[in-house]
């Protein structure tokens, strides 16, 4: 890899006969994958997002890119674990999926319940889209060179030296802070993408297999599964900063905002690449972390710990199992001591 640039306006390949799934893609950076998507000639893109308002205008103003018809809204109430399900279920359905893009997210701000009274930062930014992306699995295991990403943050370094994922108690801890509810679920992403790697390379989830061909040729079986951070954003997530702190968090917002750049042009860039550049099948870029515009960077040591992995997979399980009754993607259990062991 020669250089970290990755302009989505000429980088970005032809996509003709491609589908494209969405999470947060109404607004912010979410609008600006879609965005760079479309530009690029897909055959569908479906776009996930809470709120009909901000789908409506989101479809409006992308017709300034390409041909909306070729956009499909979907109503994805992450805040659900029941109505993430019923939406997961429903693109099962798709012949295709070439890459699933969960990019939606909560920012720094206070902590709430979700509707299934789950620490709303790990349910929507982890929990939800985990179980999204493990639902749609088999279909991106039989689209040849799919993706799967997963916007993390470089703030996942910042989570509490006391997170172990150990129990749903620790969880919907509410008084850890802002920042910290945040920095926890950002690491649970980079958490959630090597663990599952991992557990597709032994077989555990999905088809398992090998990850890609010496050739980096076309082939099914293993997504390039990969953590994005998109940078220094303009986002709608720095109001929710200024809710939780007030006045210290106005000041602080309105210090950083003029360093923060553009949604749209740049916060995209990270994931797009990951998303669609021919770069990461040919440079077998798997199991990573990716900071704009293309770098692969070293993610914190605990990200990296098989163990903490294992902790957060086998809670989330939990907690879905709970809420949802039996896991469709979820084997029978193995012996998974020797997988701890693994890097």
């Amino acid at each position: 890899m020669g250089q970290n640039t990755f302009d989505p306006n000429t980088d970005v390949p032809d996509l003709t006969g491609k589908v494209y799934v969405v999470t947060g893609g109404s607004a912010g950076i979410g609008f600006g994958i879609v965005a760079h998507l479309l530009q690029h000639n897909p055959a569908k893109i479906f776009l996930l997002s809470n709120k009909i308002e901000h789908g409506e205008d989101a479809v409006q103003e992308l017709k300034k890119w390409g041909d909306t018809n070729l956009v499909e809204w979907k109503n994805c109430n992450l805040l659900s674990l029941k109505e993430t399900d019923e939406v997961a279920k429903d693109l099962k359905h798709l012949e295709q999926m070439d890459a699933l893009i969960c990019n939606a997210g909560e920012g720094v701000g206070n902590y709430k319940n979700s509707d299934d009274g789950i620490d709303s930062h790990f349910q929507v930014n982890h929990l939800a889209q985990m179980h999204l992306a493990l639902t749609v699995l088999p279909i991106l295991q039989k689209t040849p060179n799919s993706r799967l990403v997963v916007q993390s943050s470089e703030l996942h370094r910042m989570a509490p030296k006391s997170t172990a994922f150990a129990s749903a108690s620790e969880i919907n801890e509410e008084d850890i802070g802002a920042s910290s509810l945040y920095s926890r679920s950002k690491l649970a992403q980079v958490l959630f993408v090597k663990a599952l790697l991992r557990r597709m390379e032994q077989g555990e989830v999905g088809g398992g297999g090998s990850s890609s061909s010496s050739s980096g040729s076309s082939r099914s079986g293993i997504p390039f599964m990969n953590a994005t951070h998109p940078g220094a954003i303009v986002t709608d997530q720095q109001d929710q900063a200024v809710e939780a702190y007030g006045t210290l968090g106005k000041i602080g917002v309105a210090a950083v905002r003029p360093f923060m750049s553009d949604p749209v042009k740049k916060g995209c860039r990270s994931a797009l690449f990951a998303a669609t550049s021919e770069d990461v099948v040919k440079e077998n870029i798997q199991g990573q972390y990716i900071v704009p515009d293309r770098k692969i960077d070293t993610p914190s040591d605990r990200s990296q710990d098989t163990q903490l992995q294992d902790r957060l997979w086998k809670l989330s399980e939990q907690l879905l199992e709970s809420k949802l009754g039996v896991l469709s993607w979820k084997k029978p259990a193995r012996n998974f001591k020797n997988l701890s062991t693994q890097t």
